[in-house]
């Protein structure tokens, strides 16, 4: 199983905040190790309100959505407590596994089929 070891929001360290949270767009840090073992790895997501989506799609006409988590609104705290609950029920038998999972933040058929 994974454990959640810290969030970080490298853009709003040092005394930033968010103006508006129903336009915002920030990069979030999230670090992840194997329950019960050490270590750590860290994943990155960019948590995005669709306004600002908009906007970045205005000067980048083409973005990748993998790595991106959609949100009507940007609260850190309630998107942490979201991935920590997300994250924390997964399992997969190695680390390299669990991994892919969490990389994955959601199930793919195809990949997660067991049948």
């Amino acid at each position: 199983m994974a454990r959640v070891i810290s969030f970080r929001w490298p853009d709003l360290e040092f005394g930033r905040s968010i103006d508006d949270p129903a336009h915002a767009c920030e990069l979030l840090e999230v670090y992840v190790g194997p329950q019960g073992e050490p270590g750590e790895e860290r994943f990155q997501i960019t948590v995005c309100t669709p306004s600002a989506l908009a906007e970045q799609l205005q000067h980048h006409p083409f973005l990748i959505g993998r790595h991106w988590l959609f949100v009507p609104e940007l609260h850190p705290a309630e998107v942490t407590r979201w991935l920590n609950i997300r994250i924390s029920v997964l399992e997969a038998p190695t680390w390299r596994e669990l991994a892919e999972k969490i990389g994955r933040i959601g199930a793919w058929e195809f990949e997660d089929y067991d049948g």
